[in-house]
């Protein structure tokens, strides 16, 4: 939807040098395909973004598939996350089940996350669970490495 409203800015003569603001994403339907708080979903190498706001700005890149992010299961319930250059992960992190996506807690302590599954290649993760439209905006935009 971004893309099409990147190119209907452009089509409409609009110089994409000047920066629009853009509405934040809005909140995301979970796929039913996906079972939320089950790590094998979740394993494999992502690119990671965050999608700008502004027409003409591209979006932030955090990982790329050449240099991925990668998460493997640690039990059923439980991943490992690894960044592009880490070769051991910290602790685990259980996935628990909530509205409709999962949270992702360490075991050790530390920072709770939020993953909600787009379709079984794309998951939203948000640095809190969102509690009001708004909070649905600013994802980081996983998607699955070939």
């Amino acid at each position: 939807m971004r893309v099409f409203l990147r190119l209907l800015v452009v089509a409409t003569g609009l110089s994409t040098t000047t920066a629009f603001a853009l509405t934040p994403l809005p909140k995301p339907e979970a796929t039913a395909a996906i079972e939320a708080g089950k790590s094998a979903p979740f394993v494999g190498a992502w690119s990671v973004s965050m999608p700008t706001m502004e027409v003409g700005t591209p979006d932030t890149d955090y990982a790329i598939c050449a240099l991925p992010v990668r998460i493997e299961a640690a039990s059923e319930t439980h991943i490992f996350y690894l960044g592009p250059r880490e070769v051991e992960a910290d602790a685990a992190m259980e996935l628990v089940p909530d509205r409709g996506g999962a949270r992702w807690e360490p075991i050790a302590g530390g920072p709770t996350f939020f993953a909600i599954w787009i379709d079984p290649d794309t998951f939203y993760l948000y640095d809190t669970v969102p509690e009001t439209d708004d909070h649905w905006g600013m994802p980081f935009v996983y998607k699955r490495c070939p």
